[in-house]
């Protein structure tokens, strides 16, 4: 391994045993934020950015780049790098020294965040020689040099020379206590961007993250899984699951599905506030129908290979599509990392629920640098910083849903007696939904289906009611009782009629109960409203 990122690492591994979240007033003083002069949206979006998270302007870093989102390591070298650190010295935000070898070392610094604008390169395209790289890993990783532009970024205060291979990231899994900040080395930088397919979606991200900051971020956490068992992707279910339990343990109701496939068209997905899943090329199901929205400031991400390639495309991949879609933040990999190499999502939430920031979060979860991934959003936004408070801004079914689970030392299941008990008083079905959700995730069948049961029964919006009918299914056909399931959803076939609805169900029931004939209408179906969802 070439010497400077060895004693980097030995160093790092000495002093990133503990994590104490700064202040918002630290973040802003500790961030740059970095804009192409050639787009011509990107140095309002700067300016927009510096305004509403109260950084000085001063800290804008005006660069002359080209606009491509994939460019050469000759052009990112000459346009980005070295640029960027001849300002960064010139500022004196970098004070260097120079060893018995003239190799320059960052000994202080004044910057943490690094802010990459919409219009500043995405990503760095592969190259057959570079003076200085070595292979310092084995075939396949050792042989590759391609990069997203923002993991490269992190480690420009080395000043090495090389870029095949992986770096490992010595902050992916410290511990949540104290005194992070302080001791990180002075030349490591937190590289997130704001970017999307349009300027307005890049503002919206911004405004809608610094509300939910105030008012909080509420609605359902969705999980994705493939219940695989594969032992070279099981991992991807794992880091799922775990995102599920901490939301789950912090008071945020949970939906999972659990089908080999993912999130499938017709699912009702409503209120979503968190979404983490996997595993599809580009984006598909309830997230590519028409008039989707997110909750403003949520946080969702679909792990594949490819799903941030490009960020200016809102059908292309995930990350963009789920940024123009509503969602405040997101991460990505822009070419194929290889699935140990990305974001672990469980801990990247749960250090997002223990209050830090996306940056922090973001380099606790991602287990390599100098590779394929990039962090999209605002770094300093904390999701919930309002859940978090001393005091809750808001009195809602969600705040209400969350202390009790809080009151049983964050168990749903422990709060059963509470939850139905509020359920039947306030006619909520939230409250039994998020019970049977949490049953059915731990196999306690009977008592899932009994509380999806129940909650239909509360509801009086079709598109929940639909919902949990899919779940009261669901339940039957783990307990082996799929024939019960299919005939339970038969039986509400003239019920939801709608295109989506009724589709959805003829395939949940042939996948059920495979030998029951599937009923054909006699004849055409009606066109019914899409009922408005629940406020």
């Amino acid at each position: 391994m070439n010497p400077y990122l060895s004693a980097f690492l030995t160093l790092f591994v000495c002093v990133t045993s503990h994590l104490e979240a700064t202040s918002p007033s630290e973040d802003a003083a500790a961030t740059v934020v970095v804009y192409n002069v050639n787009d011509p949206d990107a140095k309002g979006l700067a300016d927009f950015y510096c305004s509403a998270r109260m950084i000085d302007p001063s800290r804008e870093i005006p660069l002359s780049t080209p606009v491509a989102e994939e460019i050469s390591r000759s052009d990112y070298d000459t346009t980005l790098a070295q640029p960027l650190r001849d300002e960064l010295v010139k500022r004196g935000y970098w004070v260097l020294t120079h060893g018995p070898d003239n190799h320059p070392a960052v000994t202080s610094t004044q910057i943490r965040y690094v802010v990459l604008i919409r219009g500043i390169p995405l990503k760095i395209m592969p190259c057959s020689t570079y003076p200085g790289d070595s292979k310092i890993q084995p075939d396949p990783i050792g042989g590759r040099n391609e990069a997203s532009v923002d993991s490269e970024l992190t480690l420009l205060g080395l000043f090495s020379s090389q870029i095949s291979g992986v770096m490992k990231n010595p902050l992916c899994n410290t511990n949540i206590t104290a005194e992070f900040h302080a001791q990180i080395p002075p030349c490591f930088l937190f590289v997130a961007r704001l970017d999307a397919p349009t300027p307005t979606t890049v503002r919206n991200m911004v405004s809608d993250g610094i509300k939910a900051e105030k008012e909080g971020l509420w609605g359902w956490g969705y999980i994705d899984l493939r219940s695989i068992t594969d032992p070279g992707y099981v991992i991807g279910d794992q880091w799922i699951k775990q995102a599920g339990e901490a939301m789950r343990q912090k008071g945020i109701p949970v939906i999972t599905d659990d089908l080999p496939d993912t999130y499938q068209a017709g699912f009702p997905i409503t209120e979503a506030s968190a979404y983490f899943g996997w595993y599809a090329e580009n984006i598909n199901g309830p997230f590519a129908e028409a008039g989707f929205r997110f909750v403003p400031g949520a946080v969702a991400a679909h792990l594949h290979s490819f799903s941030a390639v490009s960020l200016h495309d809102p059908m292309k991949g995930w990350t963009a599509p789920l940024l123009s879609r509503g969602a405040s933040a997101s991460v990505g990999n822009v070419y194929e990392p290889y699935l140990a190499f990305t974001t672990d999502f469980g801990v990247m939430e749960t250090a997002l629920l223990a209050g830090c920031n996306m940056a922090e979060s973001y380099y606790m979860a991602q287990p390599v640098l100098s590779w394929m991934s990039v962090l999209v959003g605002d770094p300093l936004y904390r999701p919930y910083a309002a859940l978090n408070a001393a005091e809750t801004p808001n009195t809602s079914v969600w705040t209400d849903y969350m202390q009790i689970i809080r009151s049983h030392r964050g168990s749903v299941l422990r709060s059963a007696i509470d939850l139905v008990h509020r359920a039947r008083e306030k006619k909520q079905s939230i409250y039994l939904e998020a019970l049977g959700a949490a049953q059915l995730n731990k196999g306690y069948l009977p008592p899932a289906e009994a509380s999806f049961r129940e909650a239909g029964q509360i509801e009086t919006n079709p598109v929940i009611q639909f919902r949990l009918l899919l779940e009261q299914a669901r339940v039957l056909e783990k307990e082996g009782r799929g024939f019960a399931g299919a005939a339970l959803l038969s039986k509400n076939l003239s019920r939801f009629s709608d295109t989506g609805e009724r589709g959805l169900l003829l395939a949940w029931i042939a996948r059920m109960d495979p030998i029951k004939p599937t009923p054909i209408p006699t004849q055409p179906v009606p066109m019914s409203p899409t009922p408005s969802k629940k406020s």
